[in-house]
């Protein structure tokens, strides 16, 4: 199997946990400080960054990421 095969393109989405994480953790940094992301204008309606919020909690460190950023969240 080649290293291309395990590329994941913007169509498909990895079960990997840690990409998953990595993705997750990437959106709410660039939400961070009223920001957006390559996907919103505007994140009270992103759809990532809601994804995000939601994700981010369900791995260690998580919710570590989301208080460094200052981003409220629910236990």
């Amino acid at each position: 199997m080649s290293s291309l095969q395990y590329l994941v393109t913007v169509m498909e989405e990895s079960d990997r946990a840690v990409d998953r994480f990595d993705s997750a953790r990437r959106t709410a940094q660039q939400h961070a400080n009223g920001r957006t992301c390559f996907n919103c204008a505007d994140s009270r309606t992103c759809t990532q960054y809601a994804w995000a919020l939601d994700e981010l909690p369900r791995h260690p460190g998580g919710r570590d990421v989301l208080k460094e950023l200052k981003i409220p969240f629910s236990p």
